[in-house]
């Protein structure tokens, strides 16, 4: 179970988000403060909602170098 501490809240001043280290969001009222949660993994299991973006896998980038063409 994750720590309160793991997350940080975002917000707009008429809803909120609790995302996660791994940059998920677990826990989110919308479209106010007073509205149901609609993401409430932090409250359960991760089945119970979250919203998460992340590459499917793991990949190396490189960056190559070229020279200036000003």
């Amino acid at each position: 179970m994750p720590r309160i501490e793991d997350y940080a809240l975002i917000g707009d001043l008429q809803t909120a988000a609790l995302v996660s280290r791994e940059g998920s969001i677990d826990w989110c009222c919308f479209p106010r403060f007073d509205s149901g949660a609609c993401f409430a993994a932090l409250l359960g299991e991760p089945h119970h909602g979250r919203w998460l973006l992340r590459r499917p896998r793991e990949y190396a980038a490189r960056i190559a170098a070229t020279e200036p063409t000003h």
